[in-house]
């Protein structure tokens, strides 16, 4: 029979003890006013739960995937709402982790363990929900780097993110193999994003994003173009 290892079997209390105090009794409260539970986010961060997957060089602590869950696992039961809010604040993460360039990483990376930022990654369009080889999407190149015109929807954190993940077609006549990856500050001129109501998970922000002529530095293209 499986039996977790014993680190992680005190990650686990760690965790419970924490979502049952810290969590839980606020569930009701902030899926009322629908707000984001940025106090929430920046207690879990103090103790190490927010983006623990990341190296330690970046605020991480090389957490495995099964230690990750663990802690997804115990916010969720503490308050589906909050929990995956707070969780899915590092949601641009594993793209600048694995593709990005030291500098991007080093830009990024470093405040979201701290609770200090939120990221989000955005694929989903209107007209083609999932279906990343269907995107409309258009990145143009410029001098010095990328234009972006295209709408997102039902992204995660797309109203409160500090930096977003955002897949765009760069060479459209290759189909699929034609999207490439940016990294979007949402402070950019043209970027706009529309928090959308629904009938749960009040206080995980949900957006669409409309991004009119956003330019973007070739420095923050993450990856080859059409990777």
């Amino acid at each position: 029979m499986f039996e977790l290892p014993e680190e992680l079997r005190l990650l686990k209390n760690a965790v419970r003890e924490f979502a049952e105090k810290e969590i839980k009794p606020y569930g009701k409260e902030y899926d009322e006013k629908a707000e984001y539970p940025w106090d929430i986010l920046r207690r879990a961060a103090k103790l190490g739960f927010i983006a623990p997957d990341l190296p330690e060089e970046y605020g991480g602590s090389n957490l495995s995937v099964l230690g990750c869950a663990l802690i997804v696992e115990e916010f969720t039961r503490a308050d589906s709402s909050i929990g995956s809010a707070i969780f899915s604040s590092a949601l641009g993460c594993p793209m600048v982790k694995y593709f990005g360039t030291e500098e991007q990483k080093e830009k990024y990376l470093p405040r979201i363990p701290k609770g200090e930022a939120v990221s989000a990654i955005a694929i989903t369009e209107p007209d083609c929900g999932t279906d990343v080889g269907a995107i409309k999407t258009r990145a143009t190149k410029k001098d010095g780097g990328w234009i972006i015109n295209g709408t997102k929807t039902f992204i995660t954190n797309g109203s409160i993110a500090d930096w977003v993940v955002v897949m765009a077609k760069t060479s459209p006549e290759l189909g699929y193999k034609g999207i490439s990856a940016f990294i979007v500050e949402t402070s950019s001129e043209g970027y706009e994003a529309k928090r959308i109501k629904k009938m749960g998970l009040n206080c995980h922000d949900t957006a669409e994003l409309f991004l009119k002529d956003v330019f973007v530095p070739s420095e923050n293209l993450v990856g080859m173009e059409n990777m």
